[in-house]
């Protein structure tokens, strides 16, 4: 992958999943966004000029670099009509199970380096809170999402995210919680599948970990 692809990636990935930049923020200078993405302004300039070209960004003349507010980047093409059903938490982790262990299998193959490399991240900053005492469901909710992020499937990704966000929101309507702590076993394996690009590994882990969810959550 050329280093402005990759810049690229990661520019989408602070946008969509980490929603550091919302439609119609202007974005850093040359320089210090250069910086942030650790490549050169070169490198930049080549990644700002594709995703204008894309329609994920604008320039403004004498003004900056803008995320655009009208781009398919912010589409979730029909798929946010799941947040306005009632859906049982079966029902969603039944949908979770049909889609994230294919998902992470690919997120094993096209992820780049760096993409591997936040999931971890992702993961360890969970297991550190667990060992506090802290509860991090919304850091379990970016693992989640980053490792469907990270197959490079715009279709899927964005299901996943509106999946994991409407499972937060039914987990708030019921007498459940969200027992992150139980899963630390389960988010070691994916971890540890991913960093060695074992897909295979990675999907059954994520299956485990989903049916696990399932059985813990009394939801069969």
């Amino acid at each position: 992958m050329k280093l402005s692809d990759a810049a690229m990636q990661k520019l989408i990935y602070l946008i969509t999943v980490e929603k550091k930049y919302h439609p119609g923020d202007k974005l850093p200078n040359e320089k210090a966004l250069a910086e942030e993405l650790g490549v050169s302004r070169s490198t930049v300039r080549s990644a700002v000029r594709d995703l204008v070209g894309q329609g994920v960004l604008e320039i403004k003349i004498g003004r900056g670099t803008y995320v655009a507010e009208q781009s398919t980047i912010f589409s979730d093409f029909g798929f946010s009509q799941l947040q306005h059903i009632q859906l049982k938490l079966c029902d969603l982790y039944e949908l979770r199970l049909m889609l994230e262990p294919q998902m992470a299998y690919y997120a094993a193959i096209r992820a780049t380096d760096e993409e591997i490399r936040a999931i971890l991240d992702l993961g360890s900053k969970i297991q550190q809170h667990q060992l506090e005492g802290k509860d991090d469901s919304e850091g379990n909710r970016l693992f989640h999402i980053a490792i469907s992020r990270a197959a490079h499937n715009e279709f899927g990704a964005r299901l996943a995210e509106i999946l994991n966000d409407a499972l937060v929101t039914a987990f708030s309507g019921t007498d459940y919680q969200q027992r992150i702590e139980d899963f630390g076993i389960d988010h070691q394996l994916i971890m540890d599948y991913l960093e060695n690009r074992d897909a295979d590994g990675v999907k059954l882990a994520m299956n485990l970990h989903l049916k696990n969810s399932i059985k813990i959550y009394h939801l069969t």
